[in-house]
Order: structure tokens, then C-alpha cells, then sequence
């Protein structure tokens, strides 16, 4: 108990923000804050944190820069400009994942295992890039700092139970389907969630943050769903987010 106050003092979302928040919004981002610096299945509290470092300097990198103007960004050689002890294949992994997602490929992918990352530390990977980037942007959305990282516990992954996943032709294994469908005849299950069936957690930090932002259905907001989606799809076309 006195661990989590501790945490829960020094963990400062949404502060001096000059635009209401709810407070469930604000809660569910402490809480993976909070959990985030924790060791996950696969990776030590201390490298998350560092993960979420190196998804923020990837923003200034010039290899980075370099490559996100270049026709093919493995068409351009160099080292990233790091601010963590990660390993450099997991540096590079973070680095094309939040500046040049629109390109990735399964060579990356490739590379990274050939190099030594694991499948499941390569799918926590992603969804710690993800989560961080909705808190992130959220506050800069809002005119305010990025929260600061904590300093993320030294413990050593925690493992996990085998999960339910099947080969189902992607780079990794994923959640089988669950066979239902939508009001609209399509599959209820979302592609995203069985994207990263691999490693649970994951799933449960993307989406925890990300239903605070965006809701499929009974939206907690005055606007209306069709209002919502065409707002949704401008963004992603800004963003070139074809998904």
C-alpha cells in the first residue's frame, strides 16, 4: 500500500490542464502509468520506462529524420541518436514504430529476431510504444508537458501463462477468432486485439488508455457517433494511419 501511494504521488497526469478532463479518463491513465514501470511478462519495469524514452526521442533523431524522407527508409545506414541502455536492434524496433509505422516490414521484424528479440518481447514492445503514445499525445493534444517516466522497478520479467494463439498467416501468432459478428455482419473481435494475442498485457494497456479516447459504442461525449468516426477517419488519414 504505502509502495503505490508513493507511486501515486509522483505520478502527475493531467495537471494544471487548462481543459476538463474526466476523472476516469485520468485514472486509467495513472493506473497504467503506474503499472507500466512495473516488470512485465518480458520486459523489467526499468526497460519500459526506457522504452517509452526512446519512442520520445525517436521525435528528434536525425537517422530517424533521415530515413522517414528517404524513398526506403533501409536504404539509409547509421546509428539512432539514444538516450537509454537498451539494445540497439530493440532502439531500432522503437524507432521505426513511432516515426515510420506507415513502412514497416516484416524485414524489421525479421531482423529484430534474428538479432536476439523474441516474438513476445517484440509484441510487449509494440504495445508499450502504443500505449505511451496515446498518453503522450493526449497531453499534447492539450497543451501540456508529456508526463515524466518513473523510474521502473529493476525485477525481472515476470513471464506468463502459455496464451490461446494460432498461426494464422501474420508475422506473429495471434488470439484465434471468437467467431462472433457485429451488428453489421463483420467480425466483433478486432484485428488490433488479436494482433497482439501474444502477450496479453498488452492488449489490457492499449486498451485500457484507448477507450478513454475513443469509444465504439455509448460514448461518454456530446457528440454523436457518426460524429466521432468522421472525426476518427480524419485523423488517421492525416496520420496515414491506413488500418
Amino acid at each position: 500500500m504505502d509502495e503505490q501511494m508513493g507511486k501515486s504521488a509522483q505520478t502527475k497526469l493531467f495537471e494544471n490542464c487548462a481543459y476538463p478532463v474526466r476523472q476516469a479518463t485520468i485514472k486509467e491513465y495513472v493506473k497504467v502509468w503506474e503499472r507500466l514501470s512495473e516488470s512485465g511478462p518480458f520486459w523489467s519495469g526499468h526497460d519500459r520506462m526506457a522504452i517509452i524514452r526512446e519512442a520520445r526521442q525517436s521525435l528528434e533523431c536525425e537517422l530517424c529524420r533521415r530515413r522517414l524522407n528517404a524513398l526506403s527508409p533501409n536504404a539509409v545506414a547509421g546509428e539512432h541518436d539514444s538516450v537509454t541502455d537498451l539494445p540497439p536492434i530493440a532502439i531500432d524496433v522503437i524507432h521505426r514504430i513511432r516515426t515510420d509505422p506507415a513502412r514497416m516490414s516484416k524485414s524489421v521484424f525479421d531482423n529484430a529476431l534474428a538479432n536476439g528479440m523474441t516474438d513476445n518481447e517484440y509484441v510487449e514492445l509494440v504495445g508499450i510504444v502504443a500505449t505511451s503514445v496515446v498518453i503522450d499525445t493526449l497531453h499534447q493534444g492539450l497543451g501540456l508537458d508529456v508526463p515524466e517516466t518513473l523510474p521502473g522497478s529493476e525485477a525481472p520479467p515476470t513471464g506468463q501463462e502459455p496464451p490461446d494463439v494460432v498461426d494464422d498467416g501474420a508475422w506473429v501468432r495471434l488470439a484465434p477468432r471468437d467467431g462472433e459478428l457485429n451488428e453489421v455482419g463483420i467480425p466483433r473481435q478486432a484485428n488490433i486485439i488479436r494482433a497482439m494475442g501474444l502477450v496479453p498485457a498488452a492488449i489490457a494497456f492499449f486498451f485500457t488508455v484507448m477507450r478513454q479516447a475513443y469509444y465504439i459504442t455509448n460514448l461518454p461525449i456530446s457528440i454523436s457517433r457518426s460524429q466521432a468516426e468522421f472525426i476518427a477517419a480524419r485523423v488517421s488519414a492525416l496520420n496515414q494511419c491506413f488500418y
